[in-house]
């Protein structure tokens, strides 16, 4: 374990927010954890656990302290003929993972290529793309619960599963810190081509995930601009869910809306893309922010911006797509303010 005060987070940050955290903790290991848990200073400070900073909108200085798990150990614990099962430490670069495994030849996480963020903040976020989610292959999620230091299995089918949401987002799992993850893989090919920029695949001999992964970065480096070069945190917002009566709506105004389909067809996904773009806010820029010309579900930090200039941004795109629409599209990020956040101890008396 290693504790820094007074630590710059515009490294920890992906929108390069100018902001610090009073205690920064690095985490190497799951005994880390539990001996932080012990600690009798730590427990009474209002307290945060990321990842790369991926989606996180920091408001201000953070008084309290950040927690970064960083163990990034990959291990099998079974595996035959058609299937193998590895353990990921939280801290494993998620992109990372998807280059080695599909190096190896497994299936499972190849769609999910160069989406940015730790394994442990995948699992939390249920991160999806191109017809895949992590949900699909994870098998078990393990935590620490820092109000005892006690450690936790929690299998996958009960961790409340759904769209960018699981049980981990939940105030009643507000002290667990993801520790490691265990997923499936398939050594049998099972290429998900649905998305219509990968389906061209279908038509390739011997396709291996490493082709499709390498797809998938295109598709993304084609859409998605890079961080480090334009500090943003990817998709700002999610895509909202509409009743059939609403989106039947929608389609007499505008008859190609795009849409998807819920299982049992009483509940449509529209883009949050479509829509900004329909009220004028692709490619928005004021001096210090605005939206990506190629996706404006993607909110850029062009000019040393402070996270009021990236809120009053984002208030406004609500504002107009609600106005004419009368759908409320919500922030994918999260907003981080240590004066909401609570201590070890408050969490305890509650």
């Amino acid at each position: 374990m290693r504790i820094t005060q007074d630590q710059p987070l515009k490294e920890h940050n992906t929108f390069g927010l100018d902001v610090r955290a009073a205690f920064f903790i690095t985490l190497e290991s799951e005994e880390d954890v539990r001996t932080l848990a012990r600690d009798e200073y730590f427990r009474t400070m209002p307290f945060i656990t990321i990842g790369e900073g991926s989606n996180l909108l920091f408001n201000g200085d953070f008084k309290g302290a950040v927690l970064r798990y960083t163990g990034s150990d990959v291990t099998i614990i079974a595996e035959d003929d058609s299937a193998v099962r590895i353990r990921v430490e939280a801290g494993k670069r998620w992109h990372d993972l998807v280059t080695e495994t599909t190096a190896r030849g497994w299936w499972g996480i190849e769609n999910l290529a160069l989406i940015p963020g730790d394994s442990g903040a995948a699992a939390v976020q249920n991160i999806g793309a191109y017809g895949a989610e992590i949900c699909d292959v994870l098998d078990t999620i393990h935590y620490v619960d820092l109000r005892d230091g006690s450690t936790h299995e929690l299998p996958a089918s009960e961790a409340k599963y759904s769209y960018r949401h699981s049980i981990f987002k939940e105030e009643s799992m507000v002290s667990a810190v993801v520790t490691s993850i265990e997923l499936t893989l398939s050594r049998v090919p099972k290429p998900q081509l649905e998305y219509k920029g990968l389906r061209g695949l279908r038509e390739e001999q011997g396709l291996t995930p490493a082709r499709v992964a390498e797809e998938v970065i295109a598709i993304r480096q084609s859409k998605l601009p890079d961080p480090a070069v334009l500090p943003n945190a990817g998709s700002f917002f999610m895509n909202p869910f509409v009743a059939t009566a609403k989106l039947e709506e929608l389609q007499s105004e505008y008859p190609d809306v795009p849409h998807y389909d819920s299982e049992d067809g009483t509940r449509h996904k529209i883009p949050a893309a479509w829509l900004i773009q329909q009220v004028g806010m692709k490619g928005y820029r004021n001096e210090k922010v605005g939206t990506y010309d190629k996706q404006p579900l993607v909110l850029i930090n062009h000019s040393h911006g402070e996270s009021a200039d990236i809120r009053r941004l984002a208030d406004l795109i609500i504002a107009k797509v609600n106005e004419r629409f009368g759908i409320e599209i919500r922030p994918e990020v999260r907003y981080v303010r240590s004066i909401l956040m609570r201590s070890v101890n408050q969490i305890m008396e509650e």
